[in-house]
């Protein structure tokens, strides 16, 4: 068996993202205990495969047991939605970059939650009981000779390592929320531009906003999946991607990134190539009248060219 370089360019990274179900080389499904193999082949291509070919790699960055995505990725061209203030969008134009707010910043106390505090205790000896068997049965090789308290001792260590991860993790991973849909919402215009402010939203699609981010495999986008926390748990590696079931009508896909300490501030800004975000800015329906025309000369300001157009809920009915 190779030795594990954990050499990693840009490409194998993509790789890894792009193929994260499958065998790169011949196709064939993953499943869950499957070893997955990322590195390169003899002429230094990126490979990311199953024991089905890994015989393929010349070079061995990394492998792993394969694990279902955290997420759902969505189809290249679904609508994507960004309600804010007017003075929101004109940051957005001014520093063409987009805000990443810190996920305890969100105004959702939820923000990376396990689950409930009333099932803790079954969170708890889940945990203890996995670590306890990891010392009473390693791998090959390795043998840890330690004693029932020993490894009682190194159970609760590593559970409170955990709980202080998951706390640290809150702090350090930076979120762009997003709405799913083939239409406007009355609902998300009403919460973050209610009647007489100045607001848009941005249309966009999954694949404008991936490639306006510089398609960077380290930015997870993906739909946050709505679960009942008093039936279940959100995993250690996918609760940022786990919301609460009664926000359901959010239909949220978000941008994730995640750093290893905490930023200054409350965010973080990323580049963003504005022309290939902004397939169309939409004004409010609550806006007041001159909002459209300063909007585009705004964005003329700045050099910015997208369309604009009104909100669909000014049509006026009849009877």
């Amino acid at each position: 068996m190779q030795p594990m370089t954990q050499r990693f360019t840009q490409e194998l990274r993509k790789l890894e993202r792009d193929s994260h179900d499958k065998c790169s080389s011949c196709g064939r499904s993953f499943h869950e205990a499957d070893t997955a193999h990322a590195g390169y082949s003899i002429n230094g291509a990126p490979l990311y495969v199953g024991d089905c070919c890994e015989a393929h790699l010349a070079e061995t960055a990394a492998r792993y047991y394969w694990q279902p995505r955290a997420y759902e990725i969505p189809e290249a061209e679904a609508p994507l939605w960004r309600y804010m203030d007017f003075s929101k969008f004109v940051a957005l134009l001014k520093d063409q970059a987009l805000y990443f707010a810190r996920a305890d910043s969100l105004g959702d106390r939820w923000e990376g939650a396990k689950g409930i505090a009333s099932n803790k205790s079954k969170w708890d000896e889940h945990y203890l009981q996995f670590f306890r068997d990891g010392f009473r049965n390693p791998p090959p090789g390795a043998d840890f000779n330690i004693s029932e308290e020993q490894i009682e001792k190194e159970a609760q260590r590593l559970l409170c390592e955990l709980g202080a991860a998951g706390e640290h993790d809150i702090r350090t991973t930076y979120v762009s929320c997003w709405h799913e849909g083939n239409v406007e919402s009355e609902a998300l215009w009403r919460l973050y531009c209610p009647p007489q402010s100045a607001g848009i939203a941005i249309r966009t699609t999954f694949s404008a906003l991936n490639v306006s981010l510089g398609d960077d495999p380290s930015i997870r986008i993906g739909r946050v999946r709505y679960i009942d926390f008093r039936k279940t748990f959100a995993g250690v590696n996918d609760a940022i991607f786990r919301k609460r079931q009664s926000l359901g009508h959010e239909k949220e896909v978000r941008a994730v990134i995640r750093r290893f300490e905490p930023s200054e501030g409350l965010g973080i800004l990323r580049p963003v190539e504005l022309p290939q975000l902004l397939k169309t800015v939409v004004v409010s329906p609550f806006a007041p009248p001159w909002l459209e025309v300063v909007l585009r000369e705004t964005m003329s300001r700045f050099g910015v060219h997208a369309p604009t157009a009104a909100s669909e809920l000014i049509l006026e009915p009849f009877f």
